[in-house]
């Protein structure tokens, strides 16, 4: 198996890197990195500009901690950057990090929030894309939907661009169902998007997942 990490952000934990306040709270991420790193094998580690308001001057403290990260960084587009202040901040960072900042994870959901096609993000970053973040988003809320439940993106489309751009890294589907009844859609988000990169195999991968999207919807009875 291939593991990615995803550093605590403010949307969802209320501070990131930057939230000198959180200091405790960041040594003990930091110190749980150092522990599990080796078992787990990450690969990379994905992270976000500072979004934490609360602090006046947050960067020098930032890279500060980024820099004790010993996994390949990955800088993620998040919806209030768009195509310009994201590609500077990269250079910014890149500045301070060098080589430990191995490239950008591309987030589609986020570049279409952000009012930004996320081909042109492809295109001003080119082969620095090392991971795409694939979901699906509506009403200006990212809900990290599974496509096929009334989203405003369209997965055949992204995955043929994503082709014809030559894009040969890691597509992970950062989704939450908004309930078990919605196993079935997250499965065959998966099983097209491995169909459209990975056709091979795809009978005995159907099958299985097919197994597991009958016990979801089983259990999904119980959540409605």
């Amino acid at each position: 198996m291939r593991f990615g990490l995803h550093l605590p952000n403010f949307g969802n934990c209320g501070y990131d890197f930057s939230s000198a306040r959180c200091h405790e709270k960041i040594a003990s991420v930091l110190c749980q990195i150092q522990r599990y790193r080796k078992a787990f094998h990450f690969e990379y580690v994905v992270f976000h500009p500072p979004e934490d308001h609360s602090v006046p001057e947050p960067f020098d403290y930032y890279v500060q901690n980024l820099r004790y990260v010993d996994i390949p960084l990955v800088l993620e587009n998040i919806k209030t950057y768009d195509i310009d202040r994201f590609q500077r901040f990269y250079r910014c960072l890149k500045g301070e990090l060098g080589d430990r900042l191995q490239g950008i994870c591309l987030d589609v959901p986020h570049a279409h929030l952000a009012g930004e096609d996320w081909v042109d993000f492809f295109h001003a970053l080119g082969s620095e894309v090392k991971v795409v973040h694939l979901s699906d988003c509506r009403e200006g809320i990212d809900f990290h939907y599974p496509f096929g439940i009334g989203g405003d993106l369209h997965l055949e489309e992204i995955l043929k661009r994503l082709k014809r751009l030559g894009f040969d890294g890691v597509l992970n589907f950062e989704m939450l169902p908004p309930s078990p009844g919605y196993l079935n859609d997250y499965f065959e988000t998966y099983l097209r998007a491995r169909e459209s990169f990975h056709p091979e195999g795809m009978g005995e991968v159907r099958r299985r997942m097919e197994l597991i999207g009958r016990l979801g919807r089983w259990i999904g009875m119980f959540y409605r």
